[in-house]
């Protein structure tokens, strides 16, 4: 169910929070097992197939944690590997075959009465459900305190259910669950296990609301403004139109403020609908438009995916080439490259190809790995650390997005390219060499669209700024916790008054009056 659907927001989020808190005055377990409830009922219209996989996959990821977690788990090394690789194969392999193998499917067409009904299964949400399970996985193989407290209870049939139910509303908490953001379990479980979980306080649905708001308001009113005249140039791109160099720039920059504020805005109100029931998530974006460079961006963009991946890929990768090199006693240069090069060029191309098995998600990878490597190099230089103890941060940080922007800009658009040829034509028409002019082609809506956006991520304070005193979200890198944004707008903190109120509620107007185009969040697609 789409969060900008009004059959949700007017009837499916009312229902929800007034069944939970109903049953939450008979119980804790009640009131948990209200919101696994009301997560089913949310998914449920992407398919009964694709609930019965999530459901499956819930119960099997389950059963492996508690064979590796609880009181009685298994203690042998090679059992406790052979279960836990068990496990990811199983929850890797689905996540494969579903967004590669069936792609192929879809392609070609289906040959047979099973390749149809495998078709039609294609789980919703399915990127983000595995690398929840994949972590909680990595920490019961690791005794993790909050997973061994959920599996001390399993001795017992209803010690059992409880903490199935906790783990199986963790994972399909309908904030969450198609398009993250990807929550690790002991930043859930100690809120659900609280005293104070499911009393409904003002001041969570105040920030609750506010988010929620904020977050239509991105999606809704601007990146979905933004959407056709992106959709036009890159469409003309690929069909070999004619366009000006103005426009072709202009729908570049349409796309990277379009994606940016579509994917920010589901996760604020990500945010806010788990704000409602009195629980907090981590923060998936921080300003990342601002950074000063490839590095700082990922430590801001999609923040739960980035740590994810370091865990699962680049941290592994870089310890065993570390090791491979000091065993081998390898030169420096040959050192750095097992230890760090390597791990991260394959670090970003598993980012890429988690996008989907596009040649141009591809080349992004490959592009964006070589930059993120460059980058580390140049900033390791005695050169640098010298340049940077002698300028002033406000000269650093002007010429780190000046020339962070330019290749970001590029990037986006060979993102968002249908093909490697409508990527080239692109770029000919805006470098000059195939354009029809300098013109720049674009409705008033389109244009102030732009500007709105731009004044937006260069101006404004984000979310997690203009809430900070409030606690919106958790902070997923530590170095933003003590960040209050723009230092000309520190006095611009969100209060819950009547001032803010109407700030909330004209932005959720000016929101619902485009409801009616229902457009899907560009992330459903990954």
């Amino acid at each position: 169910m789409l969060f900008t659907n009004p059959l949700f927001l007017f009837v499916f989020l009312p229902a929800a929070c007034l069944f939970f808190f109903l049953f939450a005055r008979l119980s804790r377990n009640a009131a948990i097992a209200a919101l696994l409830i009301a997560s089913l009922i949310c998914y449920l219209p992407w398919g009964v197939w694709p609930a019965a996989l999530l459901i499956g996959s819930i119960t099997l990821n389950f059963v492996i944690g508690m064979l590796l977690a609880a009181p009685w788990a298994i203690t042998n090394a090679r059992g406790r590997n052979a279960l836990y690789l068990g496990g990811q194969s199983f929850n890797f392999g689905v996540l494969i075959w579903f967004k590669y193998q069936l792609i192929q499917l879809i392609l070609h067409g289906a040959s047979s009465p099973a390749q149809t009904f495998v078709m039609a299964a294609i789980p919703a949400g399915i990127s983000f459900y595995t690398f929840h399970q994949a972590a909680f996985l990595a920490d019961a193989r690791d005794r993790e305190t909050t997973v061994s407290e959920l599996m001390s209870a399993v001795g017992s049939v209803r010690g059992f259910f409880a903490s199935y139910v906790r783990y199986a509303a963790f994972v399909t908490f309908f904030p969450q669950l198609v398009i993250g953001p990807i929550t690790y379990f002991r930043e859930f479980y100690p809120q659900v296990e609280r005293n104070t979980f499911g009393k409904p306080r003002r001041i969570d649905f105040d920030v609750g609301l506010t988010l929620i708001a904020i977050g239509l308001f991105k999606k809704l009113v601007i990146a979905d403004n933004l959407e056709p005249l992106a959709t036009s140039v890159f469409s003309a791109a690929e069909m070999g139109a004619a366009l000006g160099m103005g426009t072709a720039w202009g729908g570049a920059f349409a796309y990277y403020f379009q994606l940016y504020f579509d994917f920010s805005g589901y996760s604020d109100v990500a945010l806010g609908l788990a704000r409602l029931v009195g629980i907090r998530y981590p923060m998936n974006f921080f300003s990342p438009l601002k950074a000063v460079g490839i590095i700082d961006f990922y430590r801001r963009w999609h923040m739960t995916l980035t740590r994810v991946i370091v865990r699962f890929v680049y941290t592994p990768l870089s310890l065993s080439g570390t090791r491979m090199a000091t065993r081998q006693r390898l030169p420096k240069s040959v050192r750095r490259g097992l230890s760090i090069w390597l791990p991260l060029l394959i670090n970003f191309e598993i980012i890429a190809l988690w996008h989907g098995a596009h040649s141009t998600f591809i080349l992004f990878g490959i592009i964006h790995g070589l930059w993120f490597v460059a980058e580390t190099e140049a900033r390791g230089t005695k050169a640098f650390k010298s340049w940077r103890r002698e300028s002033p941060d406000w000269l650093r940080t002007l010429l780190g997005r000046a020339i962070f922007v330019g290749p970001m800009v590029l990037t986006f658009a060979l993102f968002r390219a249908e093909s490697l040829d409508g990527y080239q034509r692109l770029l000919s028409v805006m470098f000059g060499l195939d354009a029809e002019g300098l013109f720049f082609r674009a409705t008033l809506v389109d244009r102030f669209a732009l500007l709105m956006a731009a004044l937006i991520v260069y101006l404004a304070p984000n979310s997690m700024q203009l809430l900070r005193n409030y606690r919106p979200g958790i902070y997923t890198f530590t170095e933003h916790r003590g960040d209050p944004g723009p230092s000309w707008l520190r006095w611009l903190k969100w209060q819950p008054d009547w001032r803010w109120a109407m700030f909330a509620g004209t932005a959720m107007l000016v929101a619902l009056y485009f409801t009616s185009r229902q457009t899907p969040f560009l992330y459903q697609g990954f």
